[in-house]
């Protein structure tokens, strides 16, 4: 079983912040940001659709937020690390 490191590129401050105030807002924080390492792999998620209508519907809609981020665009890059 492989183990993987999560390591958060931003203000730790600023994730806790929203997550406390506005879970879905920090739920994009976690998703923009966050990268999962192994021993040879690292894993990130992108988003390749605006980020400023993805957290407009964070605002006012969630569930809108959820669908944009599942169908605008959004996947799984991984590379390896000794690259």
């Amino acid at each position: 079983m492989e183990r993987f490191k999560i390591a958060y590129s931003h203000s730790k401050f600023w994730l806790i912040f929203w997550l406390l105030i506005f879970f879905p807002i920090g739920v994009i924080l976690i998703v923009k940001h966050t990268k999962l390492m192994s021993r040879d792999r690292l894993f990130r998620v992108e988003y390749e659709g605006s980020y400023f209508w993805l957290f407009f519907w964070a605002l006012f809609f969630f569930p809108v937020t959820l669908l944009l981020f599942l169908f605008n665009g959004s996947f799984v890059k991984s590379t390896d690390q000794l690259a």
